[in-house]
């Protein structure tokens, strides 16, 4: 049986884990606006690890197709402190 298939567009989370920072957020935030013109801050949830090293973002995206995401990945992932994109 095949994985069901994302049918775009659609509302999608996007979960980034990074190490704690002072601008990570901000830098954050400025790669979502970059490629989602409808960025809101208001579309994230935050949670900070038990020593507070490091925090994990989730943004609920209208994410428009495979491409936009691909584009998405490639440049938080070349952001400094940012572990891993899911």
């Amino acid at each position: 049986m095949e994985p069901e298939k994302i049918v775009f567009p659609c509302d999608y989370p996007i979960k980034v884990l990074a190490r704690a920072g002072e601008d990570l957020r901000a830098q954050i935030d400025a790669i979502f606006t970059a490629e989602f013109l409808a960025f809101e801050a208001t579309q994230v949830t935050v949670r900070q690890s038990a020593q507070a090293n490091f925090v994990a973002m989730t943004y609920l995206m209208n994410v428009q197709g495979v491409e936009q995401l691909k584009s998405l990945h490639q440049a938080l992932m070349k952001t400094e402190g940012v572990v891993m994109v899911l």
